[in-house]
């Protein structure tokens, strides 16, 4: 049986290779959570990418591809700076195309909603996000 695909190590890759991304995000790109040794050195420019549940366009099928919504979460040291990272990252995932990114295949993204930005609630860390609908293979795949 095949490995099953993590879409935000795809997406990971893929932000990490758009330069714009990288060099806002300093090529501080995560999935799930910031790790410890971010946090000590927070508030600065980072992503987390998060899954965020949503609705499966595929789900009564027995296809191997599935949607999944994330959210796209950017940190900066002040709230446009954050909003900023998170309008790049937007745009980049607007461009995607067809690819393979980190051993899964991301079919495209589409903005699910809008923007918000504020502070983290625990950390008082300037953060904006926006969730989007990704749609990519179930199958991890050799590079």
């Amino acid at each position: 049986m095949a490995e099953a695909a993590q879409i935000e190590t795809g997406l990971i890759a893929f932000l990490k290779a758009d330069p714009a991304v990288a060099a806002a995000s300093g090529g501080r790109v995560f999935g799930g959570e910031l790790p410890a040794e971010e946090t000590a050195l927070m508030p600065r420019t980072a992503l987390v990418i998060r899954a965020s549940g949503g609705v499966s366009l595929t789900g009564e099928s027995y296809l191997g591809h599935d949607t999944q919504r994330v959210d796209i979460v950017a940190f900066g040291p002040t709230p446009r700076i954050a909003s900023e990272l998170l309008r790049s990252a937007a745009l980049a995932l607007r461009q995607l195309r067809r690819g393979v990114f980190g051993g899964v295949l991301i079919h495209w993204a589409n903005a699910a909603g809008g923007t918000l930005s504020g502070r983290e609630p625990e950390t008082d860390w300037p953060r904006a996000f926006q969730s989007f609908q990704v749609m990519h293979g179930l199958a991890a795949i050799e590079e």
